[in-house]
């Protein structure tokens, strides 16, 4: 009895190690898939919750500049140019990112939103790089790209993957 008891055991754990075998790039892909999406939604949350005050700092920046003979103070257009890279750098992370099968259409469309959102973080930086960044105009497209149905379509992507 004992023994067919090991053999039975003995048999199961050769069937479940060669079907995790079977599977075990599936399973690893996934699991680096959620990793990755998981650092791209903590840094996008964190640069959503920074970017309302760059914007402001800018903003203020540029009238101080205007009002006066003094050279404006730059460094919140240098901190925004940084953030808009982080998120780029992520976003090309995350597509890049082979993702389940199941998530495969709606990765697609994630792909397509992020190089229409890559050519308009490009124009930006080129802005600040530029001098003729405008903090007002940034932050209406800022507000309109966050109520975008776009937007709203990948962020419901990326909180599913949470």
């Amino acid at each position: 009895m004992f023994r067919k008891l090991l053999i039975v055991l003995g048999v199961l754990v050769v069937i479940l190690g060669g079907t995790f075998l079977y599977f075990k790039d599936t399973i690893m892909g996934t699991v680096q898939f959620a990793k990755q999406t998981k650092e791209t939604v903590s840094t996008v949350n964190a640069v959503n919750e920074k970017m309302p005050a760059l914007i402001q700092k800018a903003k203020e920046n540029q009238k101080k500049g205007t009002d006066s003979e003094v050279k404006p103070d730059k460094s919140a257009e240098a901190e925004i140019k940084q953030e808009l890279i982080t998120v780029k750098q992520e976003m090309k992370k995350l597509v890049e990112t082979e993702p389940p099968a199941k998530l495969k259409s709606m990765h697609g469309k994630l792909a397509a939103h992020s190089d229409e959102a890559n050519l308009k973080i490009d124009e930006y930086i080129r802005q600040i790089d530029n001098g003729t960044f405008n903090p007002e105009e940034f932050q209406a497209l800022y507000e309109q790209m966050k109520d975008s149905p776009e937007f709203k379509e990948a962020e419901k992507y990326l909180n599913l993957l949470r």
